[in-house]
């Protein structure tokens, strides 16, 4: 990079930097959203650094679902190097550092990128601006998914590593995306690069294979427990429906030419989910960017030009999902059904046309006048930037997170409760350490799911939720559900603590949350202790999951299933104090293989740079 280059880039994340102001200028209030940075984020978050300023390893959460695992969620971004903002700051306002500097890092990314194949300042910065500023990133923060961005912004740093021929940076790049929070995306990613370099260099985009492989080695520790979890997780057992949910509609590629050709949801009437525009509805990346790259396409007759037909036919083919007759058979042999929202695949459709756009670019504008390219240049900011500015706003996190102080003292700390399907936002509790039977994920243990079907009489799941009715049900009781919480009264129910629109149900006939212990304790979630009475079982009443050991005085204990879902120790001829730890061997096996090939690595990076230096 040249001074030049430095101008123009900073005078970019400058412009970045002002549309986001109400943001990073606020420390105390939040990125506005529709609803998942309050559903899920911010409560795992919450989670998570809670226990880490503790002096805990965050691998289990009790506080939904009866227990789910929790560093194996890669969501909770333990081991991702921008996640320490959100340890030392606010945690709101780590939220809005966090989608500013990711925004940032793509258009820093992007601009290398374009320089690297040497196209000249004013085209790098305005496909910069044209992919760091487009829908497909900036409604991520609105959706309030900031893990789709993070993952989103570390594309361009993959490509340029792969096309400066940097093996080391292209494997520690990839690791780094993985870690991110969203590892459909660095799939998605990963496949495009493949396809686009297929078709220019063969033996370069197969040699690609090995150093992705090299990535997921150096994430280890975060990809093992998270292959594990898959494995046991409702994705591997759910409906086709679920897994094809989102599809992308023919007709929503009318957002290439307009972001708001079917209207949004600040609208009234908007006839659509917050959701389904947000994932299907943001292809659109400026109409200048859009003719470049329609010109890109009809002059384009380079293996470059092929590689991105390719990825242009192969986004649209799987973003179409179950609007697209071939999807079944490519989603059986690829694996697709552990995937969700087909529409993701669209980042290829959008990352094709950028990379005609710099074709074209090369081609048609370089040659030109000044004048030309900074009119491309202005164009493209004055169509981005205030689109952009609409859907980064500020919002009070306390008007959707605020406690009611007499619903936690009577909840806190104590048995489980179990919150009715109208609650939008089960994992609040995790906020209180209030344990719920249910909760909002991406995905979770199918035994979860089959346990509350078994006790509603029917299936009562979808591909992010339980939904509990019958809070009465012997196996509600078993589970240890002792509360229930509504929105609306039960008839002929008296409840146990009402307030404002909140109803609180008891259940006297719920279990104890350890069977026949004579004391339980919990000193962390992934450790349990309980005293065994001579003669007597004891059956921990929360959901069973590989990586739960008893030990005590005897040694080892073996964990056993009970009823389809909770952990068990066979009795013993005298007392004993049984030790409960969470420690799967995933997680053991990850973090070894993460240490061994970061020390190789650095071994390699220390072998070049002596050879570099004189």
């Amino acid at each position: 990079m040249t001074k030049r280059d430095g101008v123009l880039l900073g005078s970019l994340l400058l412009i970045i930097a002002a549309i986001f102001s109400p943001l990073i200028a606020r420390p105390w209030l939040a990125p506005g959203n529709f609803g998942d940075l309050y559903l899920y984020h911010y409560p795992l978050r919450h989670l998570v650094v809670s226990r880490l300023q503790q002096g805990e390893a965050p691998l289990w959460n009790p506080y939904i679902f009866a227990g789910v695992p929790l560093a194996a969620n890669p969501q909770a971004l333990l081991l991702y190097p921008f996640s320490q903002l959100q340890y030392f700051l606010p945690l709101s306002w780590s939220f809005s550092l966090d989608a500013f500097l990711h925004v940032c890092w793509a258009a820093f990314g992007a601009y290398l990128l374009l320089r690297t194949w040497r196209l000249e300042r004013g085209g790098a910065a305005t496909l910069a601006a044209a992919y760091a500023l487009s829908p497909f990133l900036i409604y991520r923060i609105s959706q309030g998914v900031p893990t789709h961005l993070s993952a989103l912004a570390w594309v361009p740093w993959i490509w340029l590593a792969a096309l400066s021929r940097h093996a080391l940076l292209f494997s520690v790049a990839f690791a780094l995306q993985v870690l991110s929070g969203h590892p459909q995306f660095a799939l998605i990613n990963a496949c495009g690069l493949f396809l686009w370099a297929f078709p220019v260099r063969p033996r370069w985009a197969l040699s690609l294979i090995p150093l992705a492989m090299l990535g997921l080695f150096l994430a280890a520790a975060q990809v093992a427990p998270t292959l594990e979890y898959l494995h046991n997780s409702i994705r591997a057992v759910w409906s086709p429906a679920f897994s094809l949910g989102y599809s992308l509609k023919p007709a929503y590629l009318l957002t290439l030419l307009s972001p708001h050709a079917f209207g949004d949801p600040f609208q009234r009437g908007f006839g659509l989910l917050p959701s389904e525009f947000f994932e299907m509805l943001g292809l659109y990346i400026g109409l200048a960017p859009l003719v470049l790259a329609l010109a890109g396409l009809a002059l384009g007759r380079s293996r470059a030009a092929a590689g991105v037909w390719l990825l242009l036919a192969a986004g649209l083919a799987l973003a179409l999902g179950e609007h697209n007759p071939l999807y079944p058979r490519l989603e059986g042999a690829l694996g697709l059904d552990f995937l969700r929202v087909p529409a993701r695949f669209s980042f290829l459709i959008l990352w094709g046309l950028w990379l005609a756009a710099a074709l074209a670019y090369a081609r048609v504008v370089a040659p030109r006048g000044p004048r030309l390219k900074a009119l491309l240049l202005a164009v493209t900011l004055a169509d981005l930037c205030p689109l952009a500015a609409v859907w980064i706003y500020a919002q009070s996190p306390g008007e959707f997170l605020a406690p009611q102080p007499e619903i936690v003292r009577l909840l806190r700390g104590g048995p489980r409760v179990a919150t009715s399907p109208d609650i939008m936002a089960p994992n609040k509790t995790m906020l209180y350490r209030v344990r719920n039977a249910t909760g909002y994920e991406a995905f979770y243990p199918s035994r979860i799911a089959l346990y509350t079907a078994k006790s509603e009489g029917g299936p009562a799941a979808d591909g992010s939720r339980t939904y509990i009715r019958k809070w009465r049900s012997p196996e509600m009781a078993k589970l240890g559900v002792r509360y229930y919480v509504a929105t609306s009264p039960e008839p002929g129910r008296a409840a146990a603590l009402q307030r404002g629109a909140t109803y609180i149900y008891e259940n006297p006939e719920a279990k104890p949350l350890a069977a026949g212990a004579e004391s339980f304790a919990e000193p962390k979630a992934e450790h349990l202790v309980a005293r065994m009475p001579a003669g007597a079982p004891l059956v921990l009443h929360q959901a069973m999951y590989p990586g739960w050991r008893a030990f005590g005085s005897g040694g080892e204990r073996s964990v056993i299933l009970r009823d389809g879902l909770f952990p068990a120790i066979a009795p013993a001829p005298r007392a004993w104090t049984v030790h409960l730890r969470f420690m799967p061997d995933s997680w053991l096996i990850g973090l070894a293989v993460t240490f061994v090939t970061g020390f190789l690595l650095i071994g390699i990076a220390e072998l070049r740079l002596r050879a570099w230096l004189p």
